[in-house]
């Protein structure tokens, strides 16, 4: 596999008329570089990765929000077998294609990152990456295919945000896939405006390191990504926890995932408690759930 690919075809895999398709030769190419016995997608789309590993014989599992698997509030490990050796992500993003109501579904459905702020769909990205990383076994490979995105005068390279989201001893390489039969490249433009014609693939190699004793430098020196990585801390406990837990439960997981945050605010109980009571639902007393 080279760090730049282009696949003019996309292949027989999976719908080609669904939007937002990816070529089932990257896949292809995934797979004979790290032989994995076993596969999750957790974007699954149309079943392009589906249909590359039913080929080419290899263990998969697949998991969608159009099927009730939602990234932000269930925890991938549940649906598989055991931690897989390749976990993929491709996930909707801002406004590009808005999917629940539009793509499939009647309606718009909680959880869609298609229908999400810029701001929002970063915070839930984390989330997702911490989630696929849980999944995946040590030594084995979580990886994600997101593009660019201009709003407004403004241009949001994801990659970047995404980096510095995960562990740096962790990325293994990055691949820049050339992008084909998108709407601006059949359009003409003047002055210096440039089409974005490509799209990333991270591609990180899990150590054996607990998420939470990694170094969050960034998270140190910003405030707002403290409160961000806080929030999904708790996300990713309530979510090992089964999306529903007593508050002495929540506490013993965030001491087990978030000792470097603990560490660093002494007031960390109070802390978890204030961010449930904004963005949690209180069932009983002491016992908290993810809200609907």
């Amino acid at each position: 596999m080279q760090s730049i690919v282009s696949y003019p075809d996309r292949g027989h895999w999976g719908d080609s008329k669904y939007r937002g398709n990816h070529s089932g030769h990257l896949m292809v190419d995934l797979i004979n570089q790290f032989k994995p016995g076993l596969v999750c997608d957790a974007n699954e789309g149309s079943g392009t990765n589906r249909d590359v590993c039913s080929e080419m014989g290899v263990d998969y599992v697949g998991l969608d929000l159009m099927n009730g698997q939602d990234f932000t509030k269930d925890y991938i490990l549940d649906f598989l077998p055991r931690q897989a050796d390749l976990v993929w992500t491709h996930p909707p993003y801002a406004d590009m294609i808005r999917y629940s109501g539009a793509v499939w579904g009647d309606s718009p459905v909680e959880g869609d990152t298609s229908l999400c702020s810029i701001d929002e769909f970063v915070t839930k990205s984390q989330i997702m990456l911490m989630n696929q990383r849980e999944a995946t076994r040590n030594g084995g490979h979580y990886v994600t295919l997101i593009g660019d995105l201009r709003r407004k005068g403004s241009y949001y390279s994801f990659q970047a945000d995404f980096q510095k989201m995960m562990p740096k001893n962790e990325l293994a390489g990055i691949v820049i896939k050339a992008q084909h039969n998108t709407l601006s490249g059949r359009n003409s433009y003047s002055g210096n405006f440039i089409p974005i014609a490509h799209e990333y693939l991270l591609i990180w190699k899990k150590k054996e390191q607990s998420f939470y004793q990694i170094a969050w430098t960034k998270a140190l020196e910003l405030k707002h990504e403290i409160a961000s990585t806080w929030r999904n801390a708790i996300r990713m406990a309530m979510m090992k926890l089964g999306g529903q837990a007593s508050l002495t439960d929540i506490y013993t997981e965030i001491e087990q995932i978030a000792g470097n945050l603990i560490a660093a605010n002494q007031h960390w109980k109070a802390r978890i408690r204030n961010i449930l009571q904004k963005h949690y639902e209180n069932v009983e007393r002491g016992v908290w759930t993810v809200a609907a």
